[in-house]
Parts: structure tokens; C-alpha cells; sequence
């Protein structure tokens, strides 16, 4: 069994102490690669232990199989809820895809619920599902506290835990520094900002330009062939 870093130990005491305070409904913020997911498996390993029932909510695939993953990693015994998922089975500890559990329920009410990407909480079936649970604790993870729409996290949400930051991580060696390598400056002059941040359609029309994109392909090809790459947009829109 991996054992967690300080910060990650230092996170499990964070949320306990504010769920002893009285809180119930408590978001945990920390940056992508930090090893969210990691801090909730063994609260969940320790919760458990002590017999509650505890449902792990994301909305991908993905989020799904790294979270049985890392419950498995601990020796918790888990199934997990989602369509034609051949780990299905009887436990006090699951894993399931929001778009199933909100179609199907729960047979039993859990006693804490978590939430990955939380900021996605305000859709409707996370809204419809949460409420659904009331009685339970809540802790919802994410690297960005905000939405695209600008609605806060407050309800279902009534206080924040934050962890360290992405500076703080490298400095701690547990991410590496990031070089940027750009064509040329973006011009956003013509960007109007948010709620502190830009308005997204106008944001990319700006960045959607020949001059910064270039040629996508062949730049990773002469920075980062061969390495595990993330790619990120401003958008989804496309263009043809």
C-alpha cells in the first residue's frame, strides 16, 4: 500500500476536522496531479472500516476506473455502478457513474457521499441525485472551484478546504516545472472579462488564430513526441 504524501495526510486531518465542526457539505480543492483522488480512498478505506456506506460519484469513464483502481490499490471492497460494468456487485463502498445512479437510485441510502469534479454539482442530475441523499455527509474534489456559467458552488456546498497550490506541489518536487513555448502573444484587447475571468466565446475567437495554433501537430511533434500530453482548448466549438 502507497503511503500518502504530508499533504495528502495533512488534507485527511483538514476534512475531518471540518466535518467534526459541524460542516457536512465541504468541497476539497487541489491542483490536477496533486492526487485527489488518492486522499478520498483511503477516507474511504478508513470510513469503511467503521461501517458506513459511501458512494463515489464522477461523470466519466475514466474518473470511474482510476477510483476503483486506487480503492482496489487499498484492499477496499467496492463494485461499481454503471452501465453493463462487469464489476458490479453487493458492497457497502461503490463507484458509480452519476448518468446511471441518477437513472437507476440506490438501493440503500449512503452515509457519505463524494463527488469528483464537483464543480459540475449544479447539472441536473447531480442537483437531483445530491438532494436525493440529504441525510448524507458530502465532500466534493476538484482542481477548479469555479463553472463556465459563473454560478457558485454554494449550495449545495457550505464551506472549502483548500490544499496546496500548484507552485507549492513543485516546490515540493511533486510536480515538475512547466516551459511554455508560444508562436506569438495573444492580442486581448478585445476580451471582456466575468466574474474575474474572460467571456469564453470571445476568448476564443481571439486564440483560434493561425498565427498562435499554427501547426498543432507538427509543434508537440518537435517539443513532446513520445510523452504523455494533455491537451487543452479555451473551446469546444468547431471549426470548419
Amino acid at each position: 500500500m502507497q503511503s500518502l504524501r504530508p499533504y495528502q495526510l495533512d488534507a485527511e486531518q483538514d476534512i475531518r476536522r471540518m466535518f467534526a465542526a459541524g460542516y457536512r457539505r465541504i468541497v476539497y480543492v487541489l491542483p490536477t496531479g496533486g492526487g485527489k483522488t488518492t486522499i478520498v480512498a483511503s477516507i474511504i478505506r478508513q470510513a469503511a472500516a467503521k461501517g458506513s456506506r459511501i458512494l463515489f460519484l464522477a461523470h466519466r469513464q475514466e474518473l470511474i476506473d482510476q477510483a476503483s483502481e486506487r480503492l482496489a490499490g487499498l484492499g477496499v471492497d467496492h463494485g461499481v455502478i454503471m452501465a453493463d460494468d462487469r464489476r458490479a456487485r453487493a458492497a457497502a463502498v461503490q463507484v458509480g457513474s452519476i448518468q446511471t445512479v441518477a437513472r437507476r437510485g440506490m438501493p440503500w441510502q449512503p452515509d457519505i457521499v463524494i463527488v469528483d469534479e464537483c464543480h459540475r454539482i449544479k447539472g441536473k442530475q447531480y442537483e437531483r441525485t445530491v438532494a436525493s441523499m440529504s441525510n448524507a455527509l458530502l465532500l466534493g474534489i476538484t482542481a477548479t472551484p469555479i463553472r463556465m456559467d459563473g454560478r457558485g458552488l454554494r449550495p449545495p456546498f457550505e464551506t472549502m478546504v483548500n490544499g496546496p497550490s500548484m507552485r507549492e506541489l513543485r516546490e515540493m518536487g511533486y510536480l515538475v516545472p512547466a516551459r511554455t513555448y508560444a508562436r506569438r502573444t495573444p492580442n486581448l484587447a478585445a476580451v471582456h472579462t466575468s466574474a474575474g475571468d474572460y467571456q469564453v466565446d470571445e476568448l476564443e475567437l481571439a486564440m483560434n488564430r493561425p498565427e498562435l495554433v499554427g501547426d498543432v501537430v507538427a509543434e508537440w511533434r518537435k517539443h513532446a513526441e513520445g510523452r504523455t500530453t494533455a491537451v487543452f482548448a479555451v473551446g469546444v466549438t468547431t471549426y470548419r
